[in-house]
């Protein structure tokens, strides 16, 4: 069985969310650095796209919409907050958790908004390099 999978019964956490997310960027399921990615490399550290990433694992483990129902929340929301309380990405001085990466490509550019992680070591054992195409905004 994998690391990843849950039981039926079993309530889902953050740190089950994270262990996924690495097993996911191990195992090449989980695509980086790429313009569909959900996860990039960016300002040497990690950014998480929202909700794209929640939904993806949302996908991935049907059983967490019962859960997410019980607190009267999408199933990618309710993720999400699990992932919040870890407390594992940076949050801009303003206090919002969500930042803005703008993405340059040849012919157009466009923006994302996701979560900066504080550290890589949670995904990676050796960081990739920054995605060349993205920068983060500041706002």
């Amino acid at each position: 069985m994998e690391a990843s999978a849950l039981a039926a019964k079993e309530k889902p956490s953050g740190e089950h969310f994270m262990s996924w997310l690495k097993q996911g960027i191990q195992s090449r399921k989980l695509i980086i650095n790429d313009a569909k990615a959900l996860v990039h490399t960016v300002a040497d550290t990690v950014f998480l796209v929202s909700p794209g990433v929640f939904h993806r694992y949302a996908q991935e483990h049907p059983q967490i919409a019962a859960w997410a129902k019980e607190d009267q929340q999408q199933d990618w929301q309710w993720v999400q907050k699990l992932f919040e309380k870890l407390q594992l990405h940076r949050k801009q001085p303003n206090g919002l958790n969500i930042w803005t990466c703008e993405v340059t490509g040849p012919r157009k550019s466009r923006r994302l908004h996701g979560y900066l992680l504080q550290g890589s070591s949670n995904l990676f054992d050796e960081t990739p390099s920054n995605y060349p195409y993205l920068v983060v905004k500041e706002t």
